[in-house]
């Protein structure tokens, strides 16, 4: 089973062999959105419109810092609801239009950090967007709702516990050191190098079940 490193405890507590679980990152095509060159200096936060996103506090966010831009990629049936509450809050957070895979690089590199919003509680798994962002340049600072959640961002991720720490982090540059350092984590999500864990595993597979044939037959 590949799967995600921090639910391997969660597995094997519910019987998974510990030989059978391997860890694997979130898949990404590091290729499609590596660019090393200059990025902006907008605010981005990007997803599915649901609960556990807490879409609300990036509204709230742009509403606290009026001089930043930014930007909501967002997905799903809630965006009108989200739009209402925007509206009512006056906040001047700008909603944009879907974006197609292949245009969303592009995008990325529009801006200088991406803010992930995210309830406590720790429903959120490790999100794309982190992998993606950090492979186009953006400094990443996210909600600390799980401590794995560090594994994944790395060592250039900013984890922030209240909005003012988040503004806070967000209206500093994003270091040129932090940010081949985040280069260097995206990697750890490229599909090129999943492929080939894919692929002994598959390898594996006919050789594991000829021996447990053998072995029921002795």
């Amino acid at each position: 089973v590949l799967a995600f490193p921090f639910v391997r405890a969660r597995l094997e507590r519910a019987g998974f062999p510990s030989n059978k679980l391997v860890d694997c990152f979130p898949v990404v095509n590091f290729k499609r959105f590596f660019d090393p060159g200059p990025n902006g200096g907008a605010i981005m936060n990007t997803g599915a419109c649901i609960s556990k996103k807490r879409m609300e506090d990036f509204v709230e966010m742009a509403l606290r810092a009026p001089a930043l831009e930014f930007n909501l990629y967002a997905l799903g049936y809630q965006v009108d609801q989200l739009r209402e509450f925007a509206s009512s809050r006056k906040s001047p957070v700008r909603f944009m239009p879907p974006v197609e895979l292949e245009e969303m690089p592009a995008e990325y590199k529009k801006h200088r950090w991406l803010l992930y919003t995210a309830a406590p509680g720790g429903r959120v798994g490790w999100p794309l967007a982190i992998a993606e962002a950090q492979a186009s340049g953006v400094g990443v600072c996210m909600a600390n709702i799980r401590p794995d959640l560090r594994d994944y961002a790395g060592p250039s991720a900013f984890f922030y516990d209240s909005l003012d720490e988040a503004l806070n982090t967000i209206h500093q540059p994003f270091p040129e050191e932090l940010r081949q350092l985040g280069f260097e984590q995206a990697k750890k999500s490229d599909v090129r190098q999943h492929r080939s864990l894919l692929f002994q595993l598959w390898g594996m597979a006919p050789e594991a079940a000829i021996t447990k044939q053998r072995d029921h037959l002795m």
